[in-house]
Formats: C-alpha cells, structure tokens, sequence
C-alpha cells in the first residue's frame, strides 16, 4: 500500500505483572496504526467527522481513531484502525489521502516503544458520585481523580491498588474529558468481571492514593 502501517502490542508489560490475565480474549488485541507526514489542521475534527461518511459510503466496519504518537524521536498525527476487518485498510487508506494526508512511506522498522494518544466519543452514564459507566459499553468504567496524572505515577499508582484491593480482575486506562471551560480526568477500568458493589473500595483506594 507504499505507506508505513504499524501494529501495535497494546500492553507488552503490563500483563505480564500480573498473576493472570483479567480479560484472556482481549490480552491479544493489537491495532494497526498511520502515521501522517504532513500537519493538517482540525485534524481530530477532520479525522472523526470523515470517518463516519467514508465507512458508509463503502459500508466498512473498520474503527477509525485520530491521535498523535511519537515516533523515532519525532511527533506524527497518526490514526488508529482496529484489525478486524484488514482487508478494508486499502480502500479507507485511498479515501484518506483524497483528504490532503500525506502518509509516512512503507519502510522496515524495528521494534519501537511509545506513549500513543487517541480520542474518541463516549456518553457516560453517572453511576454514583465520581463514576461513570460508558452507555455502549457496559464493561467499561470511570473514576474521577482530582488531578492530571503523568503515565508513569498511574501505571505504578494501579499496581499498588492491584496489590492491595481484592477487587483486581480489570485493566486501566488514562482518560480526560472536555466539560464546559474545563478538562476532567479519569481513571478508566475494563473488565467483564465488574461487581459495582465493589466500586466503593476501589474509588477510595483511587482517591486516597492519586489526591
């Protein structure tokens, strides 16, 4: 397709800290991601409100996030697609450059460790004070903490409460939220496992340990 696609290993260490995995047919989830040469403005806005037409223009299921990696010491909006349906990464790909985005160019890489940042949207539904329930996904969660958190000190905040608190049959995630004039922060949990008669112990454990 004479663009670079790379293929993501979501959490390369992170399971393997763990005595199991908390959700075994997800630990393999992988994404596949573009990364865009050139700048374009607006390019999330650009990104999420193209995505929809060109899915339904050639009824592709493919997931399409806009965000931002960086890459062998140099920052690149880049796009992340799942890789369930791969064989329709030929057809988005040829829509996306009609958008003025130029793509990195296919080249062999070796293995590379980066922070990668998407957004996408989410109707929260308030469970109790501080936590939320994602409406289309009922498997995962949101916990409010009161400062902006840096990935390291979360990573090893997470393994603290997982060492700590009974309830640990989740994986974790970073998250913010635009609301009004403000950016909120969260600490997001997936997991098929969730018992929300627990989630008073796990909020106050993510309390105490991230005031």
């Amino acid at each position: 397709m004479k663009c670079l696609v790379l293929e993501s290993d979501p959490n390369p260490v992170y399971y393997g800290l763990q005595n199991f995995p908390p959700n075994k047919e997800h630990v393999g989830d992988k994404h596949l991601y573009l990364l865009v040469k050139n700048k374009i403005d607006c390019f999330q806005d650009v990104i999420l409100r193209n995505a929809s037409k060109i899915r339904e223009k050639f009824d592709l299921k493919i997931h399409i996030y806009p965000g931002s990696m960086t890459f062998q010491n140099k920052t690149y909006q880049c796009i992340r697609l799942d890789t369930t349906y791969i064989d329709q990464l030929p057809i988005l790909i040829t829509e996306l450059k009609k958008l003025n985005l130029i793509l990195v160019k296919d080249n062999k890489m070796k293995t590379y460790k980066s922070l990668i940042y998407f957004k996408k949207f989410i109707e929260y539904t308030k469970i109790e004070d501080g936590v939320y329930q994602d409406k289309d996904n009922q498997n995962r969660y949101f916990f409010r903490v009161q400062r902006h958190l840096e990935f390291d000190d979360f990573i090893n905040g997470m393994k603290q409460i997982k060492n700590n608190c009974n309830f640990h049959l989740f994986d974790s995630f970073l998250t913010d939220m635009f609301y009004r004039n403000d950016v909120l922060d969260f600490i997001g949990i997936y997991s098929e496992h969730c018992d929300e008669s627990r989630f008073g112990e796990l909020k106050q454990q993510i309390v105490d340990l991230f005031k």
